[in-house]
């Protein structure tokens, strides 16, 4: 029996619309985003400490940033900004590490952006850039070693390959938690 084309069409489009579409991330955000981790990773490498902060959206429907505050090694207090709506987080990595998972993002870093209900924004010490997805709850690494500044000392050490894309429970049994 041949099914019928106009019936194979249907069950073909229906199952596309059924199918969750990935938005990515917001593409002025990830501007932003990348204009501060161009100037903000020499600074982290050269502190050997992370830098964090904010990206809000005022009234008015502009972006800001938050001013960067300078965390500890692995960790990082950001500060709200002023007058605007927080919609994502950032964050460096720091200095390379030989014994560091610094270059995924931690299942932390996760769950810190989704109990807030914003995405974040992660640079590593190899100049890869993740994407948290704080509605998918995953991370996603958006480019690869040497797209931002990359750590002069940085080497490729960890695990044979570092997936594009972590759920936090992946990233909790990565990093051995």
């Amino acid at each position: 029996m041949q099914v019928p084309r106009p019936f194979v069409l249907a069950v073909l489009l229906a199952a596309a619309a059924a199918a969750p579409v990935r938005a990515g991330p917001d593409p002025e955000v990830l501007a932003l985003v990348r204009g501060l981790f161009v100037t903000l990773q020499p600074k982290s490498f050269a502190a050997g400490r992370e830098y964090c902060g904010f990206i809000g959206r005022r009234g008015d429907g502009a972006l800001v940033a938050s001013p960067p505050v300078q965390g500890a090694p692995a960790s990082c207090a950001p500060e709200l900004p002023d007058g605007a709506e927080v919609v994502a987080s950032y964050h460096t990595h720091g200095r390379f590490e030989i014994d560091d998972w610094g270059e995924v993002p931690s299942d932390i870093d996760l769950e810190g952006d989704i109990a807030m209900g914003v995405d974040g924004f992660i640079a590593t010490p190899g100049g890869r850039l993740w994407h948290i997805d704080h509605r998918a709850r995953t991370a996603r690494q958006l480019c690869g070693i040497g797209c931002l500044p990359r750590d002069p000392r940085f080497r490729i050490v960890g695990p044979p390959k570092i997936a594009v894309e972590y759920s936090q429970r992946a990233l909790a049994d990565l990093l051995g938690r």
